[in-house]
């Protein structure tokens, strides 16, 4: 009998040798099903080994049993740790995997042994699989990532990118690091300071941080953050920052001096960026789900000396979504740099421009999607995108309109028959709603017949993730309808608009109270929209609801399909309660549209009203949804100028003297929440965006899908829906999920049944995690 239990490990091993069990996530053993059996001749005789049973024949084993754990140095990749596998005692080929491939990785065999060998890129908990015979043994690993740093590290790749050496560096494209300031300082080499960090006055000097925010949802992959504080000191020789995770797998303290940049801009040390290297670190290993439910959330602790006082640390504690955000935003910018169309700015050579520009997630840039240098017929802003990122719609400024088709090598355009402005696209960017109700073949812009529609002047139309509704202000036709949000049916087979539903109606309040941009959520359920609560000196008209010149708004969320209608203000998104102001600022000369308006609340006291244009990124990821938005608050120290001070002909802006306020954020809302209560959380600003320019309706888009063989990072990013290893172990798009024959997180899905985790939601056909607390 034993040597039939040989013969039949020698096959299994055999079989084995091709395939690397739960190397791609998914979890479970599978049967093969071959169904039938194997005949083997033995010593003259045939034996069916389908008859014999092998699980009551041996007992797989690995050692260590015990779970393991191994603290690391960023970066490094040991210490490690050695498994061994036996059957009944005697050493066994097995086959080996990792359930976290982004915290380490074994040598998959088959062997008897293998070792286990960190990364050190990622803190966690990683389980060890020995597969063999349909009988699979997991062995638990704790990596906890320790590390100290004091000053920048040039030859680190990810820092160099954040040390300012010019000073044309600091307002360039979007500043050091994509998020401005003045970059990482050196080593500090002062013990007088290097010993009052080390015991600081706690509270002394009354220190505040003023950016980021307490309880902000951060998304893995973004550029590192830049910390900024308010000090009654002013100035500062060096600072500390430490990060934590709640498990207690990732721990970082960094002490840095004042940037070597500030000698020659004579300014103050106010802030300072997270080492990108670090930074990615943290929020890969923050995220996960804790033994009690909740999120393992990162902390950061900033203590702030000048000479041997020193005050803090001043505390923040950041939730980390498990999900990578990927694709492209694409955003309105008037005062670019990177196509000068118009004359008339303040400084420089006076010339200025209207384009749309897009970032990359992780650029510290833009670059020019629609628009060139030379004449105002040039300028390209006032755009739309489809959710899918296949096409941009964008008008002049002389009454044409065109259709660019996105591809991976870049932007083609085509002149459209009828214009179109802010028009509302199919995700599949196949048809355009004009905001005077026309429907529209792209990408020339045939117009279609189409029926039902409620209304023929529509505001800024907006097309449900799935096509099948469509959101719009019914400016005229209805009673009150400036007041007022609908959403109707749409079939795209037969071009019928049908069902209309109000799911905002403001009929009782001021004229001014006015609801507009609505942007659907991934699942269809609800919209989120911009809610002015005053028009500014530009009027209230049946045009745009205005974002300048005195416009007050905040974003609702408002639910679509219910019996009652349920709107609610997002507070948290709109910084009620947290958002700091400008102590003590004054009045400055600055105009918008030939108006004063640097009068305008210079202290920024009401920050929490000028939150406007909404968009939705179409993937939910890592239990959350991503809502893009302007907004005219104060980005800490970087930009603090009143908050209408964005127009270059009223106030010196294309030299980077001031940097306007009016920018893109970034918050998220929970997956699982309703328009029942507030589920938004703090936002973030966008990295990369144009620091000189006013920017303004971001849309964040899928790339252009990538072919079946070409690598990617998820499921969202691939024509086919699928991000799996191929047989290096390589991520690739594929247009199955192989071995788990279920779907990752941001895979593709039909219902949450094809979630591999099935705690997972299926959200507009892609698996998201549900929302950890």
């Amino acid at each position: 009998m034993a040597r039939f239990a040989l013969l039949a490990a020698t096959l299994f091993v055999a079989a084995a040798s091709g395939c690397d069990p739960g190397s791609n996530g998914g979890g479970g053993d599978r049967d093969g099903g071959g169904g039938g059996t194997i005949d083997l001749t033995v010593g003259g005789g045939e034996w069916d080994l389908s008859d014999i049973d092998f699980a009551t024949s041996a007992t797989l084993d690995v050692q260590p049993a015990a779970s393991q754990s191994i603290t690391v140095a960023p970066g490094a990749t040991s210490p490690t740790v050695s498994f061994t596998a036996t059957l009944n005692g005697q050493p066994v080929s097995v086959a080996w995997s990792v359930d976290r491939g982004d915290i380490g990785s074994v040598a998959v065999g088959p062997a008897s042994s293998t070792v286990f060998t960190p990364r050190g890129t990622t803190g966690g908990l990683v389980t060890v699989l020995a597969g063999f015979n349909g009988q699979t043994v997991r062995r638990e690993i704790t990596v906890q990532v320790r590390g100290t740093s004091n000053g920048a590290d040039a030859g680190n790749p990810k820092q160099a990118g954040q040390i300012a050496t010019t000073v044309g560096q600091l307002t360039a494209g979007g500043g050091v690091g994509g998020v401005g300031g003045e970059g990482l300082g050196p080593a500090i080499t002062d013990m007088a300071v290097v010993n009052a960090l080390a015991a600081p006055t706690a509270g002394g000097g009354n220190l505040a941080l003023i950016y980021p925010y307490n309880g902000t949802v951060w998304p893995r992959g973004l550029n590192a953050p830049l910390v900024q504080w308010r000090w009654d000191t002013g100035d500062a020789d060096g600072i500390k920052i430490e990060l934590s995770t709640d498990s207690g797998n990732f721990q970082w303290t960094g002490t840095f001096a004042r940037p070597a940049i500030l000698a020659q801009t004579n300014g103050k040390f106010i802030r300072h960026p997270i080492p990108q290297d670090i930074w990615d670190l943290a929020t890969n290993s923050a995220g996960g789900k804790l033994p009690n439910g909740t999120s393992d959330k990162l902390t950061m602790k900033l203590t702030v000396a000048k000479g041997g006082t020193a005050s803090g640390p001043v505390t923040q504690t950041w939730t980390i979504a498990p999900a990578r955000l990927s694709g492209t935003i694409y955003y309105n910018s008037y005062g670019t740099g990177l196509a000068q169309n118009y004359t008339g700015a303040v400084g420089g050579n006076g010339q200025f421009g209207g384009a749309v520009l897009r970032i990359r997630v992780g650029d510290s840039g833009p670059q020019l999607a629609a628009g060139s240098s030379g004449a105002s017929t040039n300028c390209r802003v006032c755009h739309s995108v489809a959710a899918d990122g296949s096409r941009l719609v964008v008008p002049n400024q002389n009454g044409s309109a065109f259709s660019y088709a996105i591809a991976p090598t870049g932007l083609t355009p085509t002149t459209m028959s009828t214009y179109a402005e802010f028009p509302g696209l199919t995700p599949d960017g196949a048809k355009a709603l004009t905001r005077g109700g026309q429907l529209l073949q792209m990408p020339g812009g045939a117009a279609i017949t189409s029926t039902g529609l409620v209304a023929t002047n529509i505001g800024t139309p907006s097309f449900s993730p799935d096509g099948t509704l469509v959101a719009f202000n019914p400016m005229n036709t209805l009673a009150n309808a400036t007041q007022k949000l609908v959403v109707m049916s749409f079939n795209g087979t037969t071009n019928t608009f049908s069902a209309p539903q109000t799911v905002v109606d403001l009929t009782g309040q001021t004229a001014e109270n006015r609801p507009g941009w609505p942007a659907f959520l991934p699942d269809g359920k609800s919209l989120v929209f911009h809610q002015q609560s005053a028009a500014g000196s530009d009027g209230n008209g049946l045009g745009d609801l205005r974002t300048r010149k005195g416009a007050k708004a905040q974003i609702g969320w408002a639910a679509v399909g219910g019996a009652t209608t349920q709107v609610t203000k997002l507070d948290k998104l709109n910084g009620v309660g947290y958002l700091p102001t400008m102590p003590g600022a004054a009045s400055m000369s600055c105009t918008g549209d030939r108006t004063q308006v640097g009068n305008i609340d210079p202290t920024h006291a009401n920050d929490v009203d000028y939150n406007y244009e909404p968009t939705v990124n179409p993937v939910a990821s890592g239990g959350y949804v991503w809502v893009v938005f302007t907004s005219r608050r104060m980005y800490g120290t970087v930009a603090s100028i009143p908050p209408y001070c964005s127009d270059p002909r009223g106030v010196e802006l294309i030299t980077g003297k001031n940097i306007t306020p009016k920018k893109l954020w970034v918050a998220a809302i929970d997956v699982s929440g309703s328009p029942a209560a507030d589920a938004s959380h703090p936002a973030f600003y966008l990295p990369g965006q144009e620091l000189i320019a006013g920017n303004s309706r971001g849309f964040w888009v899928l790339d252009p899908c990538r072919n079946d063989g070409a690598s990617c990072e998820s499921g969202d990013q691939c024509c086919n829906g699928y991000c799996q290893p191929n047989n290096t172990g390589a991520l690739v798009c594929q247009n199955t999920p192989p071995n788990a024959m279920c779907s990752m997180p941001q895979e593709r899905c039909t219902n949450a049944g094809d979630c591999c985790d099935q705690t997972n939601l299926c959200v507009n056909g892609f698996c998201t995690a549900n929302t950890i607390p």
